[in-house]
């Protein structure tokens, strides 16, 4: 019997170190399993921050360039209306200059014809020169 037990233990501290063996293995495999896991989700969200951030700084670039058109076009209204306030004020002049022009044009007209009338009674007081004149 004791033999039987020396046995029994034998075999039972063979089994304890065959499953020993095994949960080392089991605990190995489940290691590098956990960490090939692991970099591989370090991997992906890695991968998905550097495409964040390179998309952020493109958004950046664009954001910048959109401001600087966006100064470039404000300059260049700002620039426009200048001319259109310069050209209306020049359309304003002419209209002034035109008034002015009618104004003498007028004022010319009416000299003439108190010219006119003061020679024509000159002319008429030498009464030869007014039946000439049919006056």
């Amino acid at each position: 019997m004791s033999e039987s037990l020396s046995q029994l233990l034998k075999s039972h501290n063979q089994k304890q170190s065959e499953a020993k063996k095994q949960n080392e293995q089991l605990k190995k495999t489940a290691i590098q399993t956990t960490n090939e896991l692991t970099d591989s989700i370090t991997e992906y969200v890695n991968d998905r921050v550097t495409e964040i951030f390179s998309r952020q700084k493109e958004l950046e670039q664009q954001s910048r360039r959109l401001a600087n058109q966006t100064t470039k076009y404000a300059n260049q209204t700002q620039q426009w209306l200048t001319l259109v306030d310069d050209f209306n004020m020049s359309l304003k002049e002419l209209g002034d200059v035109r008034n002015w022009a009618e104004i003498m044009e007028h004022d010319m007209k009416t000299i003439m014809a108190t010219l006119e009338f003061v020679h024509q009674g000159n002319v008429c007081r030498n009464k030869k020169a007014c039946r000439l004149h049919n006056v």
